[in-house]
C-alpha cells in the first residue's frame, strides 16, 4: 500500500489519461485550495476539449469565470472567445461566447429550469463537457439549508446523463465556510472527487480522493507542473 502515498510528477499524456476517466454520465467535483489550481483546471479541460474534439459549456456562476480568465491572460494565456462557450448566471461580468444569461433565483427548482432549458438550446450533438464555476457563491447564498440541500439534491438528478460529463470546479476554503458544511455530502453525490493543493515551486498536488485513477494508476497522489504539462509562461 505504501505506492499509493508516493507522489509521482505526470506528464501531459498522463494528464490526458486522466481527463479521459470522466466519462460521460458521472459527477466530478475538484476541490480547488491551490493559489493557481482553478486556473490551471480551466486551462486543461479547454485545452482537453480542442484535442478530443469534445465541446465544453461553462455555467458561469456570479462572475466567477471572468476572475480566472483574467489571472490566465496575465501569464499571457488567451482563449478565443468563440471558443469559450458560456451560460451566464447573475454578476455584471462577461467573458468568453455568452450564449445564454440567466437571472439568479433563489428557488433551486426554477433555477435548474432554467439551466437545462439553456442547455437545450445551446448543447451541441454527441457528449460534451459541462464545466461549472462558482458552485460555492450560489451555495453560500442560499438563504436557508433546505434551499441548500436540495440543490445538491439536483445535481444528484443529473446522474446517468450519457452526453454530458459534469464537472464542478469549487474552492475548497469557501465551501468549507458555509454553515452546515456541504462539503460531505457534495462527496458522497460525486462518482469522481479530486482535491488541488500547492505543494511548492510552482507545482500542484492532485489528491484522488475517489476516483478510479486511484486503482489504474496505483496512486493515490500525483504531483503536475503546468509550467511543464500546459506549456504555461512560454
Amino acid at each position: 500500500m505504501e505506492s499509493l502515498k508516493k507522489p509521482i510528477l505526470i506528464t501531459k499524456k498522463d494528464l490526458d489519461t486522466m481527463l479521459d476517466q470522466i466519462w460521460p454520465g458521472g459527477t466530478t467535483i475538484i476541490e480547488n485550495s491551490a493559489s493557481l489550481g482553478a486556473e490551471f483546471i480551466l486551462h486543461a479541460f479547454m485545452e482537453y476539449s480542442k484535442r478530443r474534439r469534445i465541446p465544453v459549456i461553462i455555467e458561469d456562476i456570479f462572475d466567477t469565470l471572468p476572475v480566472y480568465l483574467a489571472h490566465l491572460e496575465f501569464m499571457g494565456l488567451r482563449f478565443k472567445d468563440s471558443d469559450v462557450r458560456v451560460i451566464k448566471v447573475g454578476g455584471s461580468q462577461e467573458a468568453g461566447n455568452v450564449l445564454a444569461k440567466i437571472n439568479f433565483e433563489n428557488d433551486p427548482y426554477v433555477y435548474q429550469r432554467k439551466i437545462n432549458q439553456a442547455l437545450g438550446r445551446i448543447v451541441p450533438e454527441g457528449p460534451y463537457i459541462h464545466l461549472v464555476l462558482g458552485l460555492e457563491r450560489l451555495l453560500f447564498l442560499q438563504d436557508d439549508v433546505h434551499n441548500m440541500y436540495t440543490h445538491l439534491a439536483l445535481i444528484k438528478q443529473k446522474l446517468g446523463d450519457e452526453r454530458k460529463i459534469n464537472v464542478y470546479l469549487i474552492e475548497r476554503p469557501i465551501v468549507k465556510s458555509i454553515p452546515y458544511n456541504p462539503l460531505p455530502l457534495i462527496e458522497d453525490i460525486a462518482t469522481s472527487v479530486v482535491e488541488l493543493t500547492d505543494e511548492g515551486e510552482g507545482v500542484i498536488r492532485i489528491r484522488l480522493k475517489k476516483s478510479v485513477l486511484t486503482i489504474l494508476m496505483n496512486k493515490e497522489y500525483l504531483l503536475i507542473s503546468p509550467r511543464e504539462v500546459l506549456r504555461w509562461w512560454e
